[in-house]
């Protein structure tokens, strides 16, 4: 028989080992790991992404462009030039676009330890109604060098007169190619000037921005956006195309010589602030694209002097209460110029209870109640009163509050010049110690502005000035000293133009007779000054101003034609066809339709046969 065998017994050892093995085989991996996992094949995907984009020529947007206008042309603001030693080339300011910007000229390489700031914004930025030297930049440009000249400077004005914060962020585009290290930005005043069409403009959310601040570095997020914007993007269906804008600013002003052509309009007003809010946003993230800082200023503006360039009432108002209204606020503004104007408030009280909209109410109650020592509350109505200007010159509240706004959330430093300007003004409301209009400063302000600039770079730490008090007065000295009777009367006169040009032609013609007695021998002096006698209605005053134009400068062809105009519409046939011929013989290529027009209409009549009495 054959024996059988026992059935063997598993050894333990070897099955634990087998049992365990497996079990450990198929045991889940830790979240950590899987997730460590996770984001290393995300970022190799994301860096050979980047790579092959890299390799295709796909550049990042580092910033947002301006969806909700566009521009016509494009020519840069600086231009090539050869420098003053072999081999070296300097950017200066092109001539075709000196008409609205200071001239300046800086390397285009960045010398090594230099610093070089971009001063922006409009005419305030650009010196108005001076030039770049006596502007805040003018002034940052020669304390920097006096207080802390261990290091080389260049301050650079890019302010453009009549430039909204949707043309300086454009031009910022351009300017961050020269190495910026800070851009001082002074803008506000200027975002109604020119007519615009918007679409629909959406808001985007802080959380929102940052992440497309990151995603903006991003060649992969470059390339999805430029695929799915025709798509998302597109405007609805029958609305309104956004602006086309000339190169330079072609404001209303221009378009209708005075405020006239402003009405008032709520959606246009938030769509204008919302774009401000927008191109605000969009300079931080310009300037950040190539590491430089930004410094905002915001815009200060007289509120005392100035009264609103239009006031409109509320719509659907009865020709009744338009009577009424006018009557109480005429009993007001003959009440205020009473030694005790307390009668003017009970009229202004009734006239707000019919209508609370028009500017001009609330300018009067203010000087009311400055008169009056109610400080606090004139200083309340005068800023009603700027808030309420329908032709908008002067920044109105809400873009303070956007500028303070988008700083406080995108941690970039902010000078808060209306209250700086406020405490020190009498009574704590700004006016003409510190402004020579509506917005434009004084050469002590525009000192004072950029000491503040300043002080605020020694606490970015990008400055550590000596604050050496002879310094400071040996370069007040020394720019003061640029500013002879000819420079002031340039200066009038350009604050005559602007004056004029926003229709304050009483003010306009002041300020021309003011640089009349300086400058008497300059004939664009002359010329500006009877320009502005004969938009205010002083026809003999013009002609007088004319007169001593073209005898000082007889081939001054826009001073010989005024004088043809009124001559002629005084009926002195003769002397205005003399004028006239000597316009078109001396006239620019661009006039001569206009003035051989003028020649031909006074010819006519001239000839024309007369009819017996």
């Amino acid at each position: 028989m054959g024996t059988v065998s026992k059935p063997s017994r598993p050894n333990p050892s070897s099955q634990s080992g087998a049992s365990s093995s497996t079990e450990a085989a198929r045991a889940p991996l830790p979240v950590w790991k899987k997730l460590t996992f996770a984001v290393l094949a995300i970022a190799l995907t994301l860096v050979t992404t980047e790579g092959l984009l890299l390799l295709l020529g796909v550049h990042p947007q580092h910033f947002e462009t301006d969806p909700f206008v566009g521009f016509s042309a494009s020519s840069p603001l600086f231009v090539e030039q050869a420098g003053g030693s072999p081999g070296s080339v300097v950017m200066r300011t092109a001539t075709r676009r000196l008409e609205f910007f200071n001239p300046q000229e800086f390397p285009k390489t960045k010398a090594p330890g230099t610093f070089r700031v971009f001063s922006m914004g409009g005419s305030t930025t650009y010196g108005h109604p001076y030039f770049d030297a006596t502007s805040f930049n003018g002034w940052l440009r020669e304390y920097l060098a006096a207080l802390a000249p261990d290091r080389r400077w260049e301050c650079i004005n890019a302010g453009g007169i009549s430039y909204g914060s949707y043309r300086v962020a454009r031009l910022m585009e351009e300017l961050i190619q020269y190495q910026p290290d800070l851009f001082v930005i002074y803008s506000g005043h200027n975002e109604f000037l020119e007519r615009r069409v918007y679409n629909k403009i959406r808001k985007t959310s802080t959380p929102l921005r940052a992440l497309g601040s990151i995603a903006s570095r991003s060649r992969a997020a470059t390339l999805m956006k430029r695929i799915i914007a025709p798509v998302f993007e597109r405007p609805p269906q029958g609305s309104a195309a956004p602006s086309v804008l000339a190169e330079e600013p072609v404001t209303e002003l221009e378009k209708t010589l005075g405020p006239s052509s402003y009405t008032r309009s709520e959606l246009a007003r938030e769509q204008a602030f919302e774009h401000y809010e927008f191109n605000v946003n969009r300079m931080i993230d310009i300037a950040r694209s190539v590491g430089a800082q930004v410094l905002f200023v915001t815009p200060a503006s007289n509120l005392r002097e100035v009264s609103p360039f239009k006031s409109e009432h509320r719509a659907g108002l009865s020709e009744t209460d338009r009577t009424r209204w006018k009557a109480l606020y005429d009993t007001a503004r003959r009440a205020y110029a009473d030694p005790s104007p307390e009668a003017a408030l009970p009229a202004l009280a009734e006239a707000e209870a019919i209508d609370d909209q028009p500017a001009s109410l609330h300018y009067v109650r203010g000087r009311v109640l400055e008169k009056l020592g109610r400080y606090a509350e004139a200083k309340a109505s005068l800023e009603r009163a700027r808030d309420e200007d329908v032709c908008p010159l002067r920044a109105p509240s809400t873009i303070r509050s956007i500028l303070s706004r988008v700083t406080s959330q995108r941690r970039v430093p902010l000078i808060d010049f209306q209250s700086f300007i406020e405490a020190r003004s009498d009574n704590g409301i700004t006016g003409a110690s510190w402004f020579l209009d509506h917005v434009h400063l004084t050469v002590e302000g525009y000192r004072l502005l950029s000491l503040e600039i300043l002080r605020t770079m020694e606490s970015m730490g990008l400055v550590r000035p000596s604050w050496d008090t002879a310094s400071l007065q040996r370069v007040t000295q020394t720019v003061t000293a640029r500013i002879d009777s000819k420079t002031h009367a340039l200066a009038l006169m350009n604050l005559c133009k602007v004056l004029g040009w926003a229709g304050k032609r009483d003010e306009a013609y002041r300020a021309a007779v003011r640089a009349v007695q300086l400058a008497p021998d300059i004939a664009r002096i002359q010329y500006e000054a009877g320009l502005a006698a004969q938009l205010s209605s002083r026809t003999n005053e013009a002609l007088q101003h004319y007169t001593q134009a073209v005898t000082i400068d007889p081939r001054h062809s826009d001073a010989h034609t005024s004088m043809g105009v009124i001559l002629e519409d005084r009926g002195q046939l003769p002397d205005a066809l003399r004028h006239f011929q000597a316009a078109v013989e001396t006239g620019k290529p661009a006039d001569r339709e206009r003035n051989q027009r003028n020649l031909q209409s006074v010819t006519q009549k001239l000839q024309a046969p007369r009819t017996s009495p």
